[in-house]
């Protein structure tokens, strides 16, 4: 059977009684994987629900301790926000190398969410940025760290009259980086991955946030890795010492796949490289707040 009907929205409460008074419905945000998918037969629904036309959804706001990301904001949408670019240096590293400019045109953080790729490229930076996703539903509205959502996805992930509507990120001191490997550079899907978000005084660790993309199921934080750095001098964490508990997460991710011994190794110039981007970022970052280092 083919699509019966397609609805277009205005509001976000005519969308949730869309998705609560119909079934095998699909909500559609920007659509660069969902029609590639029904296209291909890999997804079958009989109701599309457009998002496209709830304004509110698309709001990027300062709300004073934390930022409000609409979850139909786009990556261009991210990459051209100062909210953003002020506070979060690994968005913007990210959004900037999200495929091309017409999927960055059209490809929205929510989407990127839900889908839970193990490529996805926005997650390792919500995870790092302690983001908590809004899933609003006719029955109220539910809130759960994104490092929650994907540690749990069977029993948490998105319910069927839910639709999420905002990701929300406490503002913070740590500078943040990030950087991914394709085959492609930025047209290329992931196939590595990682997110660093560090708060320094004078050179020393004061607290880091490690995400690994694309090394398993769905991103995962480096605990091992940003329990022992702390106190010690960011230098510290280019050294193989510290590397080497980064290809150990790999390993025990991912250590039946052939692709293990590649990525053990890779995933080393990977991290250096976020955390290049975010000491990078961090004047910039100092000087949108008035602070000096």
């Amino acid at each position: 059977m083919g699509l019966v009907d397609f609805f277009h929205p205005k509001t976000l409460e005519e969308a949730k009684d869309l998705v609560r008074s119909h079934e095998k419905v699909k909500l559609l945000a920007g659509g660069t994987d969902l029609v590639l998918n029904l296209r291909g037969g890999d997804v079958e629904c009989d109701y599309l629900v457009s998002l496209g036309a709830i304004e509110e959804l698309r709001t990027i706001a300062d709300q004073g301790d934390y930022i409000s990301i609409g979850a139909m904001a786009t990556f261009t949408d991210l990459l051209n926000s100062e909210i953003i670019r002020n506070n979060f240096n690994s968005l913007i590293n990210c959004s900037s190398t999200m495929g091309s400019p017409q999927i960055r045109n059209s490809a929205t953080i929510g989407g990127n969410i839900i889908n839970a790729g193990s490529a996805a490229d926005a997650v390792p930076c919500i995870i790092g940025l302690d983001g908590i996703l809004v899933l609003e539903s006719l029955e109220g509205i539910r809130r759960i760290q994104c490092e929650e959502y994907f540690n749990n996805l069977r029993g948490e992930g998105i319910k069927k009259d839910e639709i999420l509507t905002n990701v929300i990120i406490p503002k913070t001191k740590a500078s943040t980086g990030y950087y991914k490997l394709g085959k492609r550079n930025s047209l290329a899907i992931a196939r590595l991955s990682s997110s660093v978000g560090v708060h320094l005084e004078g050179g020393i660790i004061k607290e880091i946030k490690i995400c690994l993309g694309a090394v398993g199921r769905y991103p995962f934080r480096v605990t091992a890795l940003e329990k022992v750095a702390v106190n010690k001098h960011v230098h510290w964490l280019f050294k193989e010492e510290a590397l080497n508990i980064l290809s150990e997460a790999v390993e025990k991710s991912i250590g039946g796949r052939k692709t293990m011994p590649f990525k053990r190794e890779a995933i080393k110039g990977v991290f250096k490289a976020a955390l290049n981007n975010a000491l990078a970022g961090n004047e910039e970052r100092l000087h949108a707040h008035g602070e000096r280092s």
